[in-house]
């Protein structure tokens, strides 16, 4: 019984150290998607970021960006919904820690075609993410981070943003 006991207060107790290394917050940024030869159209990037098993030097970074299009001129995506997720390998600064993410990301990519009939097309686009910055501490908890991603999609279209988040640490 002892041990069912421990067993319990173990599982009870697991999800709230599991919480300690755990980032979450939201970003903002600009930047642009291209394809090869064409014009870039520009982006307002708006997402959301989590990092779990972030206290050391590595952790598993998971995002949401979500790239609105905020000009003419190309037929370029309007809109992509892209989710990423992979490592990220970090300094061990006390206030200020830089970092290096790697991973994929997946998504729906959105054009406009202005031509007679008007449409809109939508398909599914892959890739590869690698982001670069440093999170910098305000207070114990709250941070900020100065970020950059560059984006290589499945469709022969690339590009990137910069930006900031600010965040939570548990």
């Amino acid at each position: 019984m002892r041990t069912l006991k421990s067993f319990l207060v173990f599982l009870a107790l697991n999800p709230f150290a599991f919480g300690q290394n755990t980032q979450i917050g939201g970003m903002i940024g600009r930047g642009g998607i291209a394809q090869l030869f064409e014009n870039s159209a520009y982006h307002v990037v708006a997402g959301v970021e989590g990092c779990v098993l972030c206290g050391g030097r590595f952790g598993l970074f998971m995002e949401y960006h979500h790239w609105q299009k905020t000009g003419v001129g190309t037929d370029q995506p309007v809109s992509l919904d892209l989710g990423s997720g992979g490592l990220r390998i970090q300094g061990k600064g006390a206030r200020v820690r830089p970092f290096l993410d790697v991973g994929f990301l997946a998504g729906t990519e959105k054009k406009d075609r202005f031509t007679l009939p008007i449409t809109q097309e939508s398909h599914g686009v892959a890739g590869g993410v690698l982001g670069f910055g440093a999170a910098i501490s305000i207070t114990e908890h709250w941070y900020i981070r100065p970020l950059g991603r560059i984006v290589v999609l499945s469709t022969a279209e690339f590009g990137g943003f910069a930006g900031a988040a600010v965040g939570y640490r548990f």
